[in-house]
C-alpha cells in the first residue's frame, strides 16, 4: 500500500477532478477489501489468493488517480494557467523542508515495503506468513500508511495552488486538497484499525505484546 503520490499535472485527468475523491475512497475500499487475510484465507483458500492479487493493485492505482486527478482542475486550465512541478527546490527554506519530509517519508514506505516484502505489500499475504515486527515496524505498526499520509501532506504543502492568488479558483482548490487530505488520513486510520483487529484475531498474544510495545501510526 504505497503508491508514489506526486502532484503531476494530468490535463487527460480534468474530467475525473470532480469525482476524484470517490476514486482514491475506492481505492482504500479495494485495501479494506484484502485486509481480512485470515478470515476470508480460510474460507476461499487459493480463490483468495488470487482475488487479492487483482484487488490489491487495482486499489493503489485508484488511490494514485484520485491524487493525480485532485490536480487537474478545469478552472486552472479554463484560465491558461498550466500548473508545473518543479525537480528541484527553489531558494525558500520551506520549500527545501518539504522535500527533504517528502524524500523521508517516502523512504519509509520503501523501506518498510522491502521489510515486509513486495507479495505482502502489493498483492496477499498467506495464512502461515509470520508477523513482521522488525525494520520500521518497529516503530510504528503501520509505516505505510505513516509513509503515504507524510507524503501527501507535504506534497500539498510544496504544490498548494493558494500560491497563485491571481487564478480565483485557487483558494477554493487549496482547501478540497486539505479536505481530501484529511479523510485520507482519517480513511487509512480507520483501515489501520480493522487491520489490527484482524491481525490480533489471528496471532493472538503474539499480536498484544507487540501493540503493547508499538504504536499504531505516530511513533512515540
Amino acid at each position: 500500500m504505497f503508491p508514489p503520490i506526486f502532484p503531476i499535472y494530468i490535463r487527460a485527468l480534468t474530467p475525473l477532478y470532480r469525482y476524484a475523491s470517490l476514486i482514491w475512497l475506492g481505492g482504500v475500499g479495494c485495501l479494506w477489501s484484502t485486509r481480512y487475510t485470515h478470515q476470508l484465507g480460510k474460507r476461499w483458500g487459493s480463490v483468495f489468493y488470487i482475488v487479492s492479487s487483482i484487488v490489491r493493485p487495482a486499489g493503489v492505482f485508484l488511490i494514485g488517480l484520485g491524487w493525480l486527478a485532485l490536480y487537474a482542475p478545469e478552472e486552472f486550465y479554463s484560465q491558461g494557467y498550466i500548473p508545473r512541478m518543479s525537480l528541484l527546490p527553489r531558494n525558500n527554506l520551506a520549500e527545501i523542508l518539504c522535500w527533504l519530509a517528502i524524500a523521508g517519508f517516502f523512504a519509509l514506505g520503501v523501506w518498510a515495503a522491502l521489510t515486509l516484502g513486495l507479495r505482502r505489500s502489493f498483492l496477499f499475504r498467506r495464512l502461515d506468513d509470520p508477523l513482521v515486527t522488525t525494520g520500521p515496524y518497529s516503530i510504528v505498526r503501520h509505516p505505510q500508511f505513516l509513509s503515504v499520509i507524510g507524503v501527501t501532506f507535504f506534497v500539498i504543502r510544496l504544490f498548494d495552488p493558494t500560491g497563485f492568488p491571481m487564478i480565483p479558483a485557487s483558494l477554493y482548490h487549496g482547501s478540497i486538497l486539505n479536505l481530501n487530505w484529511a479523510l485520507f488520513a482519517l480513511s487509512l486510520w480507520i483501515l489501520s484499525i480493522i487491520e489490527d483487529r484482524e491481525l490480533e484475531a489471528h496471532f493472538g498474544e503474539e499480536y498484544r505484546e507487540y501493540v503493547k510495545k508499538v504504536p499504531r501510526i505516530l511513533p512515540n
